[in-house]
């Protein structure tokens, strides 16, 4: 079992490091395995160099054997602020390397490349630092930036443009110092690192986006830029190395040793230390787990399962009872020994339930020689129980599906019921649905089946009832309905015996009578519902959607005589239904407006709208309203109705 926790942080420190040793993936870290017949002219490139190369640009090697141009004169310590960078010392050895960041976003980047001694492992913490120190560090003249760091690839150099690319796309691939180095002491820079793949080459220098550094230039001008010194890189892995997992018989010891270069920590979840080695002898099986801790924030997890063998446990395939014969329950062997109640030799393991009696027994098998062959047999042996047979609901209405349940045999029993219609089903469960389709009285049993030679059959003593199921249906008539003719006769043809009806009409009403009839008053959609009941409180309902329209009479007289001797003074229309938006209006022969009202119940008195009586004569009517409320028949739509009406005086 592998278990990696990492993590990822950024420390800067100035001074010595109290790292552990611990294998440095970088095989040459202050840039010192070099040919000087092949860099003789310094500053030199990198060609000279064994293990490090030009992965983009042209960075520098140095070195105190070099002296002309080589900036490293021995003056120890460089002065600072006053920008000399003919003077100083590496941080250790001979050599450094010099890396420069030109002016702007696209200023060229020098990046040394090297191949890691080996690939990155995904998931892995590392620990990554360098020393480093600014070469132009004049107060009056000064160029200098943060975002120094390292960037890791499986390429020897980069796959994109180093000078142009978003390294915000590419973020989990570099990590860079956020102190801006700006003086010629010596500073070191550390990371943690989290390997995301396998990479192989590592690239050192300015990383990460320009738009997102601090920095300071003395000028704009683009052939001058940030230049530093690198020595001494790191790149470790924080690692652990545990036994792999064992196995081991009860009562054995075993010495684990854990190795790291790291200081590490140990617990099981009982006990917790930190010796590398230990001897443990565990009566359980346990997980050891074993974690090295880094110098910088970085972990690794791992852990160690040992097993103590247990006797894997076999459940004997029959259930026994009292009265079974006696059984061997093990091959025969002459190099082990069989224990455990109701055995009665312990060579062949023959083990005899009337001397055991009831229960459940572990009869155990023991090697003479090797623990990996121990095992152990469950063996149930149970008395003739008195069943517990129960129905949940013995009556109902068909179909009707009854739960039988044995509440007092084990779970390993086998059941034959039967149900008295003509059914009979086994199962290996105490609990059985059964569904009765027609009506009728049924007595039931089962068979209990506890094991081959140890059954029994029991009648159920509870009755079984089944009624037959009303089926709910009507008719209504008639099957067009508005409220002119709002009488509906509704016809009963629910089938099956019928003790009860209740019908409800949608409208808040509600009738007991068989087939009723109803009357419905307004206009609308009711749902009628007859629910019916039989014997064994056996039930059905059924509903049908009932439309009544709107429906509007409207009657007009064609003479009138506004005399005032009472009779037939005003001309007004009759009307049966509901009226809405009502307007009426009369005209002369010439099309002129006489009288107009928004009311039927106000009708014309022979008066023009100024007051004076109208003359005798023909006139014509006009009269727009509309029917309420609308149905799925009919619309909101005015309807309209004119004629002719003679006024005599």
């Amino acid at each position: 079992m592998r278990i990696t926790v990492s993590c990822f942080l950024l420390l800067l420190l100035v001074g010595g490091s109290n790292a552990l040793s611990a294998q440095n993936l970088i095989a040459d870290p202050g840039f010192e395995i070099w040919d000087p017949s092949s860099n003789n002219s310094p500053p030199g490139t990198l060609s000279g160099l064994t293990h490090w190369y030009e992965a983009n640009g042209t960075p520098d090697h140095h070195h105190v054997d070099i002296e002309f141009g080589s900036n490293l004169t021995l003056l120890n310590p460089c002065p600072q602020g006053e920008g000399d960078s003919t003077c100083g010392m590496p941080y250790e050895g001979g050599g450094v390397l010099g890396a420069y960041k030109g002016n702007g976003a696209d200023g060229t980047r020098e990046w040394a490349g090297t191949q890691l001694l080996e690939p990155l492992v995904p998931g892995d913490c590392y620990e990554i630092s360098f020393w480093i120190n600014n070469k132009k560090d004049n107060p009056d003249n000064l160029f200098e930036t943060n975002q120094w760091g390292v960037f890791f690839s499986d390429t020897p150099t980069p796959f994109f443009n180093a000078n142009l690319a978003d390294y915000s796309l590419m973020a989990d691939q570099w990590v860079a110092t956020e102190m801006v180095i700006g003086d010629t002491i010596w500073h070191q820079v550390q990371f943690t690192y989290t390997a995301p793949e396998a990479y192989e080459y590592l690239y050192i220098g300015y990383m990460g986006n320009v738009s997102n550094s601090t920095f300071t230039v003395a000028n704009d001008n683009f052939m001058l830029g940030f230049y530093v010194w690198i020595d001494q890189v790191v790149v470790e892995r924080v690692n652990v190395e545990v036994p792999e997992d064992m196995t081991i018989c009860p009562g054995e010891s075993i010495t684990l040793d854990f190795v790291s270069n790291y200081s590490l920590s140990w617990t099981d979840g009982t006990t917790s230390d930190t010796t590398r080695s230990v001897t443990v002898s565990p009566t359980e099986s346990v997980t050891y787990y074993v974690e090295a801790i880094g110098n910088q924030g970085c972990t690794k997890l791992d852990a160690v399962q040992i097993t103590v063998l247990e006797p894997p446990l076999l459940d004997h395939p029959d259930v026994l009872c009292t009265a079974s014969t006696p059984i061997t329950v093990g091959p025969n062997t002459e190099n082990g020994t069989w224990s455990g109640a109701g055995i009665t030799n312990n060579t062949t393991g023959l083990f005899d339930p009337s001397l055991s009696g009831a229960g459940t027994f572990e009869l155990n098998f023991s090697d003479a020689g090797d623990c990996t062959n121990d095992y152990a047999v469950l063996v149930e042996v149970a008395e003739l129980p008195a069943s517990e047979l129960v129905l949940d609901e013995p009556a109902g209405c068909a179909p009707h599906t009854i739960t039988f349940t044995d509440l007092a045999a084990p779970a390993s029993a086998e059941y034959e019921w039967t149900f008295g219609d003509g059914t009979v089903t086994s199962t290996a469960s105490p609990t059985i649905d059964h569904t009765y389709q027609t009506e009728g009285d049924y007595l039931s049993g089962v068979t209990i089946i506890y094991a081959a030679n140890c059954q029994t059959t029991v009648d159920i003593s509870t009755p079984i009832q089944i009624f037959e199921q009303p089926e709910a249906s009507f008719t209504y008539d008639p099957r067009g309905v508005n409220t002119l003719n709002n009488d509906v006769t509704f016809e009963n043809t629910s089938t099956g015996p019928i003790y009860e009806t209740a019908w409800t009409f949608g409208d808040n009403t509600s009738s007991m009578l068989f087939s009723p009839l109803h009357t419905f008053t307004d206009a609308g959609a009711y749902l009628v519902n007859l629910l019916v009941e039989g014997p064994g409180n056996c039930v059905d309902s059924t509903s049908q959607l009932v439309l009544v329209e709107n429906a509007v009479r409207i009657f007009v007289p064609n003479v009138f005589s506004p005399n005032l001797d009472g009779s037939n003074d005003v001309f007004n229309i009759g009307f049966a239904g509901s009226l809405s938006d009502y307007q009426m209006q009369i005209f002369d022969r010439w099309g002129g407006l006489v009288f107009q009202s928004n009311n039927p119940d106000q009708g014309w008195n022979g008066k023009r709208q100024n007051g004076d009586p109208a003359e005798q004569n023909v006139y014509l009517y006009q009269i727009e309203y509309t029917l309420l409320p609308a149905t799925e028949s009919t619309s909101a739509l005015p309807e309209v109705v004119s004629g002719d009406v003679l006024l005599l005086r």
